[in-house]
């Protein structure tokens, strides 16, 4: 696997903990397994991630973890 979730790959998140940055989202690693591999949002409302690749990519699943969201929307686009 390579890593596409880095600031120049293309990875955008309304707001975070640089602690915690944005490629935590999808290295691969589970959170409750690796306490240090998360991506907290800063409390500002709506939060939101975009990842952009540099190509048309196969996406086979998404795993999402979250607490006390009300609402979540996961969006694609084919526009290269």
């Amino acid at each position: 696997m390579f890593d596409v979730a880095l600031s120049s790959a293309g990875v955008t998140i309304a707001s975070f903990d640089e602690n915690h940055p944005p490629e935590n989202i999808i290295d691969g690693k589970v959170f409750y397994v690796h306490l240090d591999t998360f991506c907290p949002t800063t409390g500002m409302f709506p939060q939101e991630f975009i990842i952009t690749f540099s190509a048309l990519m196969s996406i086979g699943n998404v795993k999402f973890l979250s607490s006390n969201v009300k609402s979540l929307c996961i969006e694609k686009s084919t526009k290269t």
